[in-house]
């Protein structure tokens, strides 16, 4: 896969703290298949922010952790909130814990996945995150262009970004998602060339499910 693919998607990774956030994006939009459930829950303990990302037991066929890499892991709050307000722009008030979780394709490990999550006291200051986190991406890449996914998050917006190959007949493509799910804001970016966002879909689907069993108090994997 070429080099500036891998750069596009690598830059909001919380390995130990909320990175800088630097990729393309579009404006927010909305879906209100998820807003009548437990979206008023806070995650506030590392356990419910580990057990919310995707584990390696629920991923799709064919994914794994990568060798090395770290399972799901929580981000305590005065270092997520800290940085969460600089690379945001934005109060980030009522931010209780980040997290952070990559995976890569076992049969193409230049193909991978990360998850950055934020959780909120309230969906109220989980909104305001979630606009400036899309603003941020949206501002930082011209090149970017939105795309629309059925999500059953409350808002969610998607986005795709060629980039730069040798071959102009068939450029390659980075893309992500970015949802709030009641009180929880997360980012998936996926570096695999696909057209159809089938994969993207797949796992935005996972990754919401387990947002609303951890709120509901269940366990996302039993």
């Amino acid at each position: 896969m070429d080099n500036k693919l891998k750069q596009y998607g690598r830059n909001l990774a919380l390995a130990g703290t909320v990175a800088a956030l630097a990729l393309g994006a579009g404006a927010c939009s909305s879906s209100g298949a998820g807003a009548a459930f437990s979206a008023g829950v806070a995650l506030s303990e590392p356990n419910q922010v580990r057990d919310a990302l995707p584990s390696s037991i629920s991923l799709p066929s064919g994914w794994r952790l990568a060798p090395g890499a770290n399972p799901p892991k929580a981000i305590e709050q005065a270092e997520a909130s800290s940085t969460c307000r600089k690379k945001l722009s934005s109060s980030c008030s009522g931010l209780q814990l980040g997290g952070t979780v990559r995976y890569e394709q076992a049969s193409n490990t230049d193909n991978d996945i990360r998850f950055t999550m934020l959780t909120f006291d309230t969906p109220e200051n989980a909104g305001p995150a979630f606009e400036a986190m899309v603003g941020s991406l949206e501002k930082s890449d011209s090149n970017a262009h939105r795309i629309s996914l059925k999500t059953g998050a409350e808002q969610s917006q998607g986005f795709e970004r060629p980039a730069d190959s040798d071959d102009s007949s068939h450029p390659v493509v980075a893309s992500a998602m970015a949802m709030r799910v009641g009180t929880v804001v997360v980012l998936i970016e996926l570096d695999e060339d696909e057209r159809d966002h089938k994969t993207l879909q797949q796992f935005t689907a996972l990754q919401v499910e387990r947002i609303r069993r951890v709120q509901q108090g269940k366990n996302p994997d039993a």
